[in-house]
């Protein structure tokens, strides 16, 4: 296991050369990634159950904390405080000066995962969209065929971006003639971690996609590419 990190100048002490380290994951996992994951090769549980069976798990979970109760389980432990100042002690809790928050600690399998973790220093890399996958609604694949016209789904990091700048926006960029074909529409959901889009009327063939945007912070454009290339099927 490795997790990666690169270092910057840190202004909690008066050395000017004492860095601090900024940790990034390399890769990113969903829900759907670990259902797979359980129901590889071999497993004798289908991702049907898998599913299920998480959901029962959520509900049992959210029941007992909506009652203000602790829930300890071998992976997280979780209970619920009371936030706000009080004007004497016997003030009772008003929703608009008080509050309710949730507290989300290891349980006893994740506390020994640091120290199996090995650190890397790496360079530090320029702010820039990562797409981790596509999703097509109308075909119910990722990462293989698109479906113009059709609905489609993105996931990944820093994809937010200006609608009203031409040069910012989902691109689709045929691998035989290099042609560009940008998603003109905007977008049901534009957010950093995924945009919800329509495709565009796409010419049969394979594609290269692309997310190209100003993060902020940044002052020039930035783009992300998706590894496989997807088809738009005859």
């Amino acid at each position: 296991m490795s997790l990666e990190y690169h270092l910057v100048p840190t202004h909690i002490t008066d050395n000017p050369n004492d860095y601090r380290a900024v940790s990034r994951n390399s890769k990113s996992y969903t829900l759907e990634d670990v259902f797979k994951n359980m129901t590889r090769e071999g497993s004798t549980i289908t991702t049907a159950e898998a599913m299920a069976v998480f959901e029962e798990i959520t509900r049992g979970i959210t029941e007992f904390l909506k009652e203000g109760y602790t829930v300890i389980t071998p992976l997280v432990n979780l209970s619920s405080s009371v936030t706000g100042v009080f004007k004497g002690k016997d003030e009772l809790f008003d929703p608009n000066q008080h509050g309710v928050r949730l507290n989300i600690n290891s349980g006893i399998r994740l506390r020994d995962i640091p120290a199996s973790i090995r650190p890397t220093l790496v360079q530090r890399v320029k702010a820039a969209p990562s797409i981790n996958y596509l999703f097509d609604n109308i075909s119910d694949t990722r990462n293989e065929i698109i479906t113009p016209g059709g609905g489609a789904r993105i996931k990944g990091d820093l994809l937010k971006y200006d609608d009203e700048d031409p040069k910012q926006g989902i691109f689709f960029i045929n691998t035989g003639d290099q042609s560009e074909h940008r998603v003109e529409r905007s977008p049901l959901r534009n957010m950093p971690k995924e945009l919800i889009f329509m495709l565009p009327d796409l010419p049969e063939g394979e594609y290269r996609l692309e997310v190209r945007s100003i993060p902020y912070g940044a002052s020039t454009l930035r783009s992300g590419r998706l590894a496989d290339p997807v088809t738009v099927a005859p």
